[in-house]
């Protein structure tokens, strides 16, 4: 540095910011002015004692005294003593020019303080790290002033030289400490020299958070950390609509009149079965505050970051926004976090209002509010309300089947609205017309999967003209779908959900040898109510590991609960045989199994259908438990006659001596060994004549019986001639 002259404190005017290029709130320029004013003054110290800085030899690696005054406009300089004697004075002057910044700052600098309750050593530190944000001098200068071109941006040591009396240095030192507001609601960060493993505090280095640089600068924009896991919804001044009884809006609205302060904490759990209902109920309390939404997922953003930063980095944007702060997915963190976050919420809080949103609950000691799933009358509504912002008209009748058959959330409902219009587009572009198809399909596309290794989706496609059954028979089928297509007109409507703790579901037994029509009958059913069927096989889900058989149970359960879909157990005697007396753990273990799953059966609200080869093998006590109990018989002559008719495809090429009397008479099977026996025989005739004829069935139920281990007598499989019983095909 040149020694013989040095600067004159303020001797010049400071461009502002925005003269710069940098504009900004009215606070922030008056920060960064001073910054600069206290750079002016710490150069003219450091050349007031004659620190050397290097010869034109070294230039390029040194920044010189010519380039200061060129990048800070200086002019006449005084004498080395004189700077000295009026460096103290001017500095003292500036310390407390930000004391009263500190005190009287408004614009997000005043807000940044208030939130965060920072000091006047606190906000010379933020504005010492924003200067490098606002204006690209301030490199060359703070690389000046710590002697050392690489030394860019400002280190621990200078800030506590700048800010702090002497005096106070090493109590100034406790404002980096790492429960200090600036570092542990990460205002500022602290680095390490490159390549060093530790670093003295004051060479440390720091550097101002990117997300507070935006605030302060008039940038709203979320924090780039939180892109992926939060989203920000803004606020309304009117009540929104919501997909709950009265009754809990009410008491939504209630409590939004209350002010905040009223909740110590400000903090309150949400628990339900949708992510989406959280939302609608935290806009409803925030509504006509001003106060926007973030909602956040805590879980997935402390993978990355850790639960700690990740909280603070969701509290710090909702204060900064301003916005209430919505945390989901919490029933995703491990019993020790969910434990940690109850404990430091307790404790300390920066939004202005946090929910605690976990599907099936958060254990949280304030208060709670429980959002059940929306009811029928709420699915009507939403129902009504998405088709009717699409001039979609249909008889009220498939609206209420719809809510009825279907307990989807309101995200669903929208969503199914939406996939059904596109699948109408598709259909016809020109003239889209969204049918009642188009929404069932799109409202079973949005229920809950049960794709695993424990059920399997059977696409429903029978209707009730394919099957062949007792007229009685039959007619018990169509009261089983009737009482699912009912089930609120007597459950709610008549009031009888009031009088039944549990069974608003429905529980059936199809008994019958197999073949004889019994999953065809619950195809049947799910087909007419427009409902997914998914077929359980018993022997599958019991385990011989002790407990493994229930959470089977209870993962199909709670997966099917939200799509209501029919779940159909095959090889119910799997389970429900007769109990036998304890003679062991495992009989007792088989016994609790048994009474589990006759829970889960009574606790679900859709229709469940167990079948069995074995009704009589069957305990007495559940088969009393079933609301429907349906033999599916061997079918007669006259039915297998129907069987054999309605298996035979019209487009199928019969020879002229078929003889479906003769087939009917001569083999009493059951109908789905007649439907093996159509299908083998038309392969058999596609490798030979293309024609089916009476050899190519005779062959087939040959086959057929040796599958089934039936005596196979020769002449039964032998064309036969017109024996006068009335009719071929």
């Amino acid at each position: 540095m040149d020694t013989r002259e040095t600067v004159a404190p303020a001797a010049q005017p400071t461009p502002s910011p925005a003269a710069s290029g940098h504009a900004g709130p009215p606070d922030v320029p008056a920060g960064l002015r001073l910054v600069e004013r206290l750079l002016r003054l710490e150069i003219a110290r450091l050349r007031a004692m004659g620190l050397p800085a290097g010869h034109d030899e070294y230039r390029g690696l040194y920044i010189s005294d010519e380039e200061v005054d060129q990048l800070l406009g200086l002019g006449p300089r005084l004498q080395g003593t004189e700077a000295v004697e009026s460096y103290a004075a001017a500095l003292s002057r500036e310390r407390a020019a930000l004391a009263r910044l500190t005190q009287d700052a408004g614009g997000p600098l005043g807000e940044l303080i208030r939130l965060a309750g920072l000091n006047s050593f606190d906000v010379g530190c933020v504005l010492l790290g924003l200067a490098l944000e606002a204006d690209s001098r301030m490199e060359r200068l703070f690389a000046y002033v710590q002697d050392d071109v690489t030394k860019r941006r400002p280190r621990v040591e200078i800030a506590i030289r700048l800010l702090a009396e002497r005096a106070g240095h090493e109590a100034a030192r406790q404002n980096f400490a790492a429960d200090a507001p600036l570092r542990r609601l990460l205002l500022l960060n602290l680095y390490n020299e490159p390549g060093q493993p530790f670093t003295p505090l004051p060479a440390q280095t720091l550097g101002l958070h990117p997300r507070i640089a935006g605030f302060l600068l008039g940038l709203a924009s979320l924090d780039e950390a939180l892109r992926g896991f939060a989203v920000l919804h803004p606020g309304t001044a009117a009540p929104q609509p919501l997909p709950f009884n009265p009754r809990l809006v009410a008491q939504l609205d209630e409590l939004a009149a209350l002010p905040p302060t009223r909740l110590a904490p400000p903090v309150l759990a949400v628990q339900g079965r949708h992510a989406a209902d959280f939302r609608h109920a935290a806009l409803r309390l925030i509504t006509g505050t001003g106060l926007q939404l973030l909602t956040v997922d805590l879980p997935g953003l402390s993978v990355g970051q850790g639960l700690e930063t990740a909280l603070t980095l969701a509290e710090r944007e909702a204060a900064l926004q301003p916005a209430a702060l919505l945390l989901q997915d919490l029933h995703k963190l491990k019993p020790d976090e969910a434990a940690w976050l109850r404990a430091r919420l307790q404790h300390s809080h920066l939004a202005p209002l946090t929910l605690l949103g976990a599907e099936g609950g958060f254990n949280w000691p304030g208060l709670t509010i429980q959002l059940p799933a929306p009811d029928f009358d709420a699915r009507k509504a939403l129902w009504g309300h998405r088709l009717g912002e699409l001039a979609v008209g249909l008889p009220p009748e498939v609206i209420e089947g719809l809510a009825e058959k279907f307990s989807l959330s309101t995200a669903q409902i929208a969503d199914a609205v939406a996939a059904a219009r596109a699948a109408a587009m598709w259909r016809s572009p020109e003239s889209p017309r969204v049918t009642a198809d188009d929404l069932y399909a799109a409202a079973r596309t949005q229920s809950t999967p049960i794709l695993n290794s424990l059920a399997r989706k059977i696409v429903p496609h029978y209707d009730w003209d394919d099957i062949v059954l007792p007229a009685d028979t039959v007619q018990q089928l169509r009261e089983i779908a009737l009482h699912m297509e009912h089930r609120h007109l007597v459950f709610q409507t008549w009031g009888f959900a009031r009088r039944l703790a549990l069974g608003k579901g429905l529980m059936s037994l199809f008994a019958g040898a197999s073949g004889t029509g019994k999953t065809m009958a619950a195809d049947i059913i799910a087909n007419a109510l427009g409902l997914d069927l998914y077929k359980i096989d018993l022997s599958g889900v019991v385990s011989k590991y002790i407990g493994e058989t229930e959470k089977n149970l209870d993962h199909i359960f709670a997966e099917a609960e939200t799509a209501n879909a029919i779940l159909f157990f095959d090889e119910a005697d799997a389970l429900f045989g007769k109990r036998s007396e304890v003679k062991d753990a495992h009989d007792r273990y088989a016994n609790i199994e048994t009474a589990y799953l006759l829970q889960k059966m009574e606790e679900y609200s859709g229709a469940v259908i167990l079948a069995t080869n074995l009704k009589m093998n069957l305990d007495d006590a559940f088969v009393r438990r079933m609301q429907f109990v349906v033999d599916f018989p061997l079918p007669e002559e006259d039915d297998r006659r129907r069987i054999w008719r309605v298996s035979l495809p019209p487009e199928l090429p019969l020879g002229p001596d078929v003889d479906l009397d003769y087939l009917a008479h001569r083999f009493k099977i059951a109908g789905g060994h007649i439907r093996n026996i159509v299908v083998a025989s038309a392969f058999l005739a596609a490798a030979d004549g293309r024609l089916v004829t009476m050899a190519h069935l005779l062959q087939a139920t040959r086959r057929e019986f040796q599958k089934i281990g039936r005596m196979v007598i020769a002449g039964d499989f032998e064309p036969q001639p017109a024996n006068g019983r009335g009719s071929s095909a």
